[in-house]
């Protein structure tokens, strides 16, 4: 049993939750979330202020992004574990990681084009600044799948120690509640449901970044758990 690589890889989730908040949302200042009703001369003065900074940050957010992969690879080992021959919920979480990864690279990108030139026209940032946010906050989809996938097999764990306890199902399909707001940032400037918004932004934030350590924190337990079983076998 591989133990050691499927706990640096469970560690990944952490390693790209510190990264991408380092460098998004403190250096490259996205944090708080711009407003929906900004001016395009109110967006031109953000990427103006601070270039260099801007710049450096979404590098190392778009790098934090790889750090995902190996999480979701870890979970879906365990997973495959559960589900046995034919893990098709494990296949499908996989994938859904895959475009949950695209999600946070793209709009990072988009950010990355807005800063590279601030001098542009006022008018042609706004609308690089919408194209960032309105995907980043607004598509739920890809990563809205990966916790009802893991609630799913984790209900059909009859084990004495499942990896994901019943409870962890349960908070799973709740955090992917959770996501679903932000579709509806498109609808709206401002109020709850605005990309800057309780319902849209904060919520899914604070729940995304919770998920990430509670996975964390079960995936090495069991990871413990079951070389330690091994080796007593």
């Amino acid at each position: 049993m591989n133990t050691r690589d499927q706990l640096i890889c469970a560690w990944c989730g952490v390693v790209f939750v510190l990264m991408f908040f380092l460098g998004w949302g403190l250096l490259a200042g996205m944090l708080p979330p711009h407003a929906p009703t900004m001016t395009a001369e109110e967006v031109t003065a953000f990427y103006q202020a601070n270039p260099v900074s801007i710049r450096v940050g979404l590098v190392i957010a778009l790098l934090s992004s790889a750090f995902f992969v190996p999480f979701g690879a870890v979970i879906g080992v365990q997973m495959a574990r559960i589900e046995g021959p034919f893990p098709v919920w494990t296949a499908t979480m996989a994938m859904a990681i895959a475009g949950t990864v695209v999600e946070f690279a793209l709009p990072t990108m988009f950010w990355q084009v807005a800063s590279f030139r601030p001098d542009r026209d006022a008018d042609t940032l706004l609308a690089l600044n919408d194209l960032a946010w309105l995907p980043f906050v607004g598509i739920s989809a890809p990563f809205f799948i990966v916790p009802i996938c893991i609630a799913l097999v984790g209900f059909k764990d009859r084990s004495a120690n499942p990896i994901f306890p019943r409870w962890c199902c349960y908070y799973n399909l709740l955090s992917a509640s959770a996501i679903l707001p932000g579709c509806m940032a498109v609808l709206f400037k401002t109020g709850p449901l605005a990309w800057d918004g309780l319902l849209a932004w904060w919520l899914p934030v604070v729940d995304f970044g919770i998920w990430f350590f509670v996975m964390t924190i079960l995936l090495h337990k069991g990871i413990k758990r079951q070389a330690a079983a091994a080796g007593s076998g």
